[in-house]
Formats: C-alpha cells, sequence, structure tokens
C-alpha cells in the first residue's frame, strides 16, 4: 500500500462527507492512526480505510451543525451550468449511489473494491454504476 496515494483518496472521501477542508483533514489523520494502531484491519487495506474514514466521518457530523457547502468533486472539464445540473443529479441520488461514484470516478476505485465494501458481487457493482452513470448522462442532457 503506498500511503501518500491511500492518504489522498482517504481525504477527498472525508473532504466529499464533511465539506470542510480542515475536518476532513483531521479524520483523514485520525482514520490512518486508527488503521496504524490495528494491525488485524492492514489485511484488508482500502476496504477497511474506507470504512473507518466512514465511521469518523459519521461521527464528526453528528457532533457539528449542518452547512450548506458545496461539494468539491472532480468536475473537470464541465461548464457552469454543466457543473449545476451535476450537482442537482447528484443530489437526487440515494446516499449509497453518490458514495459509489466518488470511489470509482473520484478515487478511481477498481469496482472489486467498491464491490466489496458494499457486499455485493463485481457484477452487480458494475451493472449498478452502469444505471447511476446513466442516470448522471440523462441528467446532464
Amino acid at each position: 500500500m503506498k500511503i501518500e496515494t491511500e492518504y489522498i483518496q482517504i481525504f477527498h472521501y472525508c473532504l466529499y462527507f464533511l465539506h470542510h477542508k480542515e475536518d476532513a483533514e483531521d479524520v483523514t489523520q485520525e482514520t490512518f492512526l486508527h488503521y496504524f494502531q490495528h494491525p488485524e484491519y492492514q489485511k484488508y487495506e482500502k476496504q477497511y480505510l474506507y470504512k473507518i474514514a466512514k465511521n469518523l466521518c459519521i461521527d464528526k457530523l453528528r457532533k457539528i451543525s449542518p452547512e450548506s457547502l458545496p461539494e468539491n468533486l472532480s468536475e473537470k472539464g464541465l461548464e457552469i451550468p454543466e457543473r449545476v445540473a451535476l450537482k442537482m443529479a447528484m443530489e437526487t441520488l440515494p446516499e449509497d449511489d453518490r458514495e459509489i461514484i466518488l470511489l470509482r470516478y473520484v478515487n478511481g476505485e477498481k469496482i472489486s473494491l467498491i464491490a466489496e465494501m458494499f457486499g455485493v458481487s463485481r457484477f452487480v457493482m458494475s451493472r449498478r454504476i452502469r444505471k447511476i452513470t446513466q442516470i448522471l448522462k440523462g441528467a446532464l442532457q
């Protein structure tokens, strides 16, 4: 596992949930502290990093008041109206679907890892990703 790459991906994952750079940095650091304090997690690598990060983000969100800050998803190459349409389409998706899109297209995770995290087969996850992207493409047309 390359720590620098994993750190950046976990940071983006936390930023997606928390919408606040400093909070995301804190939770990312805490994620790696938890991960390295428990050697039994290390055989699962990324799967447990994401699980720890998500749980810590949920804990953090429970402690802070809700804010409506923009999501920092990767929207390179999109014009402003397309960005707005994408953001609106993403907000209509169920939370799990948004998380899947983040993992696949922002963090570039393999379908097999995402499938493991959600407890489904690679085939089922592949079809689910295809369905979600079709919904998002339809919103941009």
